[in-house]
């Protein structure tokens, strides 16, 4: 299977300061999405899921894993 452009992005963000800013970037509209209450962004629940999503893409093989679900 060939590997996409935005698993090589999770790949190298682990550690690539660059990579892990564009894979973060590449997923704000979720994280966007899911911090609106009341029609509002939650600032608080914003940078948690921010901060949360670096975690696991900072995780040991977080991009395998995402592909090995979705292949």
């Amino acid at each position: 299977m060939n590997n996409t452009k935005f698993y090589e992005i999770l790949s190298n963000a682990k550690n690539d300061e660059v990579s892990l800013i564009i894979a973060v970037n590449k997923i704000m509209p979720l994280i966007n999405k899911y911090s609106i209450i009341n029609n509002q962004i939650d600032e608080d629940l914003r940078s948690y899921l921010i901060e949360y999503a670096i975690k696991l893409i900072k995780s040991d093989d977080f991009a395998d894993k995402l592909k090995n679900n979705f292949s």
